[in-house]
């Protein structure tokens, strides 16, 4: 499939699949007519790439592992340095969801504090209600 093909496929622009193709993400072949030539498969990794991306991994990261996916079985040995950045991403992610959750408490916290809200038992627009009634 050509790159206009690929994009459409994969929901994504072509300029994007030219860079994934520079940093050695996806690879193509040429045609004779100069044009780039990707397998069906390519749909899949590039899929494969956006969620990698959306997980926090950089381009620079997935390309140690990319070759780890789109095999049927996945070789954990052969990919141990792939599977140990996804474990230091996920713990990565799980610092910042506890951040975030003690951030969350604490203006909980001060909303209670300042505007005498019971914010355990309001949800996001009662409290937006509640200060509007307060302020007036």
């Amino acid at each position: 499939m050509r790159i206009g093909q690929l994009a459409r496929a994969a929901s994504i622009s072509p300029r994007l699949l030219r860079h994934y193709e520079a940093q050695g993400l996806i690879q193509s072949r040429r045609l004779e007519n100069g044009y780039r030539y990707y397998t069906p498969d390519t749909v899949e990794q590039v899929r494969w790439i956006r969620d990698l991306l959306e997980c926090g991994f950089s381009t620079r990261q997935i390309q140690g592992f990319i070759h780890c996916f789109g095999q049927e079985h996945f070789d954990a040995e052969q990919c141990a340095a792939g599977l140990a950045q996804h474990r230091e991403k996920l713990r990565e992610l799980d610092e910042l969801v506890a951040v975030l959750t003690e951030r969350r408490r604490r203006l909980v916290e001060r909303m209670e504090h300042l505007f005498g809200l019971n914010t355990s038992s309001s949800t996001g627009n009662e409290l937006c209600n509640n200060l509007t009634e307060k302020s007036s």
